[in-house]
């Protein structure tokens, strides 16, 4: 009688698969490239969420071109008028208003600067990249 083969005696073949799925990694906002209208929301969300918290949110959450009085009142200086929808680096005007409040604003007396200080800390992290 002949040697029966069995199944498991034959050599098994490799399975071919593909890698797994990998997440993406991306920033949850592109502070630096958004309106000042999305930027709004975007800040009004966080503050929703508790990242920002109320006098946080009055600092950074509040784009000047977004008041109806822009155009007879910065933009009259600046001579530029409001356009709240164009794209701009949002993130880096408020660097720049919190810059300007650490210069000239008296630490001592006013927290402001600490409170804006956070703020921009939780908006940056924002656009730090992060896996989704």
């Amino acid at each position: 009688m002949a040697p029966s083969v069995h199944p498991a005696a034959t050599v098994a073949r490799p399975i071919l698969a593909l890698p797994a799925p990998r997440a993406e990694v991306r920033a949850r906002y592109d502070l630096r490239n958004v309106s000042p209208r999305q930027y709004a929301e975007i800040t009004h969300e966080l503050y929703l969420e508790g990242s920002l918290r109320w006098d946080e949110y009055q600092w950074v959450g509040f784009p000047s071109e977004l008041h109806p009085d822009y155009d007879s009142t910065i933009g009259a200086l600046t001579g530029e008028r409001a356009d709240p929808d164009r794209p701009r680096d949002m993130l880096a005007a408020m660097e720049s208003h919190v810059d300007f409040i650490r210069r000239y604003q008296n630490k001592e007396i006013d927290g402001a600067f600490w409170r804006a200080e956070r703020a921009l800390d939780v908006l940056r992290r924002q656009t730090e990249p992060r896996w989704s």
